[in-house]
């Protein structure tokens, strides 16, 4: 009997779950799953184009309620009903252009709509366009009727083998997001034109080009090459923060560069550059040749400009078509330090010597000294002025066998491992030191870090000598004493 109960509850819990589900459906609908496939973009509810309007027939995009795809732009329902087009007259030919791939929010977009009737006869038209929500429309012309951002040019008469223009003026709205698609169509009976303008604040990468030269074909070792890079900007705005990076070719050490090119150690980088609008700035870049380059090498410079190279290869060889150089400039750049070893917590005092060795005032001079803040810091002296990981001090001018020099004091940080090695490089760059090489304006100096050292102070090696000593006598001294 027990068993009888349980099998009757179970069916009829199962019957009163059926007539939920029945009733269910027949007062809400389908499950989602089910009428989702049935769902398209024309008569769901939703504004998918983002264009402030919804579905068909208010969203212009939409050509009837099955339609799946709102597009951005105009009332295009062409049912021959509303729209009647004979079949034997060829159709209008429209173009829509702002001459633009890409602007920024705030800008002022001019369309020129252009209706060409070139293979059909004298015929009346209706022109028609919508402009996206990220414009505003701020001028129009041939006076059309306007309903909020649709534009109507009603009655409109072209004559067989002519064409007409439209104007229209919108700016974009702020704020609208980067890579947003300003799509602008325009329509008359069957004929349709667009144009796809894109979000991009700033210049455009593709906007860019860039080219190297240095002029020479063939150069021999010790040859000055000057490269003059081009950059060009196609768009019509102001490019900012532009940056050059150009690697150093094998066999060729760096010499000057122009419009603030500094030397990074393994290349020459200029950065924040501006580009005028449709217009070109010109770098000026000079390296040497090294006297060790084979007979036969080519020299391949490349210069890297937003995702474009410009590139130049000269060979090495035994004739030259480079201008000789009229002057051999020498430059005397040194750095002391007051002791060769120091152990964590001492400091050192470091002095750079400059003396201007040439025959002619060297200008505007740059003196950079790079510091391992790892294991060092400033704490005292003519310091100059720390710019990251340099200090760097500025001369205005250095007359021929002038001299110049600083001291500063930096402190070694507690923890340095022993055996570890301190580099500074210092080196030194101005305007009339194009012709001097890179190995003469740079200067390494190099300290070691030890965990102690002997109170007298007495350097390491002639410890080790005087202990190696002992230890060699020690055998001898042994024997003396068994001989007795």
């Amino acid at each position: 009997m027990d068993r009888f109960t349980r099998v009757r509850t179970i069916a009829l819990l199962g019957l009163t779950a059926l007539i939920i589900t029945v009733i269910h459906t027949a007062t809400v609908g389908l499950p989602a799953e089910m009428t989702l496939a049935q769902a398209v973009a024309c008569s769901d509810g939703v504004d998918n184009d983002h264009d402030g309007w919804t579905d068909y027939p208010n969203d212009g995009g939409c050509e009837g309620y099955l339609d799946e795809d709102e597009v951005q732009g105009i009332y295009a329902d062409r049912d021959p009903v509303h729209f009647p087009e004979p079949s034997n007259i060829a159709p209008l030919l429209i173009t829509v252009g702002d001459g633009r791939d890409f602007a920024e929010p705030g800008e002022l977009l001019h369309y020129d709509i252009v209706v060409d009737n070139a293979e059909g006869q004298d015929r009346t038209f209706e022109l028609r366009t919508q402009l996206p929500a990220e414009l505003s429309l701020e001028a129009v012309t041939e006076d059309p009727m306007i309903d909020v951002r649709s534009l109507i040019w009603s009655d409109q008469f072209i004559r067989a083998g002519e064409s007409r223009s439209y104007g229209v003026a919108a700016r974009i709205v702020s704020g609208t997001a980067d890579l947003q698609a300003l799509r602008v169509r325009a329509y008359a009976g069957q004929a349709i034109g667009t144009d796809t303008t894109s979000i991009f604040r700033g210049v455009v990468p593709a906007a860019f080009s860039v080219a190297v030269s240095d002029g020479a074909a063939y150069a021999m070792p010790g040859d000055v090459l000057e490269y003059e890079i081009a950059i060009h900007n196609a768009e019509t705005k102001l490019a900012t923060e532009v940056d050059v990076d150009a690697a150093l070719p094998q066999y060729t050490e760096f010499v000057a560069a122009s419009e603030g090119g500094t030397w990074t150690g393994n290349g020459i980088r200029w950065n924040n550059l501006t580009v005028s609008p449709k217009g070109d700035r010109l770098l000026g870049l000079k390296l040497r040749i090294r006297s060790d380059a084979p007979i036969g090498t080519a020299v391949q410079f490349v210069a890297n400009v937003k995702g474009h190279q410009g590139v130049d290869i000269t060979e090495v060889a035994v004739a030259s078509d480079v201008a000789p150089q009229t002057e051999n400039a020498t430059v005397l750049l040194r750095k002391s330090a007051d002791r060769t070893e120091v152990r964590p917590g001492e400091t050192i005092t470091y002095t750079v010597y400059l003396r201007n060795t040439t025959d002619h005032e060297i200008q505007s001079l740059t003196v950079e000294d790079r510091l391992d803040l790892r294991y060092m810091q400033v704490v005292g002296g003519d310091a100059g002025a720390m710019q990251g990981d340099r200090i760097v001090w500025t001369i205005p001018a250095l007359a021929s066998s002038e001299d110049w020099q600083v001291r500063y004091t930096v402190r070694v940080a507690e923890g340095t491992p022993h055996g570890a090695e301190l580099l500074n490089v210092v080196s030194v760059s101005g305007e009339g030191m194009e012709n001097i090489s890179l190995t003469q304006r740079v200067f390494t100096a190099r300290i070691s870090v030890v965990s102690t050292l002997p109170p007298a102070g007495a350097p390491l090696d002639l410890l080790f000598l005087l202990g190696s000593s002992i230890a060699a006598l020690a055998p001898t001294v042994a024997l003396r004493k068994r001989v007795r």
